[in-house]
């Protein structure tokens, strides 16, 4: 390889890079037209290196550039509250490293092309994103709620298995019951429940529905811990 054609390479990455980091500036995004421009010349110099001396190792260079870019990427990431911000500016830089790779190796058209399908891809799929709304609403956190049922003592047993055994959503677990004696041979009877992902009130209501069915009940009701 002569000296204009790695000048070229060269240059022909640092057009994509700043072409890719202009769209990310312009829509406001924290990687501009500066960060993607080093890492696309960075990966370039990477790819370039081997084949000034003749070396076949290309590959192996480009998998420890993957590997490199990676680690770089993470430092976008970070948690804001309940939401994760950067990943998708992590996948951009990702990409424009690749297309880096790809133009140091003279495959000008085919870098080009990934170039326009990358920008395309971030300007256009931002607005459809928008209008899909996921078909079942996902909420990471547990919540805690409480059954009280208040019985006569001779239907305390009747009643503990029923709430052992009356948690029919997957993602609801029962975590802790617990009995009292209270006054005129009463009882009081407490099952906590954990839901993991949406609370389905169904699922409290059904068991609760099901115990007052028995004539020995005088009292049952659920609460949000």
């Amino acid at each position: 390889m002569g000296y204009n054609e790695y000048i070229c390479r060269i240059l022909m990455s640092l057009l994509l890079g700043f072409f890719i980091g202009l769209e990310r500036q312009l829509t406001g995004h924290q990687a501009g037209i500066r960060i993607n421009v080093l890492i696309c010349l960075g990966t370039s110099f990477f790819t370039l290196f081997p084949m000034l001396y003749g070396s076949t190792e290309i590959f192996r260079m480009a998998s420890s550039i993957i590997t490199g870019v990676g680690f770089l990427c993470s430092g976008v990431i970070f948690k804001d509250g309940p939401t994760v911000r950067g990943i998708n500016t992590a996948a951009t830089l990702w990409c424009t490293a690749a297309i880096g790779v790809l133009a140091s190796t003279g495959k000008y058209a085919f870098s080009a092309s990934a170039t326009a399908v990358l920008i395309l891809s971030n300007l256009l799929l931002r607005p459809l994103a928008v209008h899909i709304h996921p078909v079942f609403e996902r909420e990471e956190e547990e919540k805690r709620y409480r059954i009280s049922i208040t019985c006569m003592e001779t239907a305390e047993m009747e009643v503990r298995t029923t709430l052992i055994n009356g948690s029919t959503c997957k993602t609801m677990c029962l975590q802790n019951l617990e009995s009292g004696d209270i006054v005129g041979e009463k009882v009081e009877i407490f099952a906590d429940y954990v839901f993991y992902g949406k609370v389905k009130n169904a699922a409290l209501e059904s068991i609760v529905r099901k115990i007052s069915e028995n004539t020995a009940v005088v009292g049952a009701g659920w609460e949000v811990l």
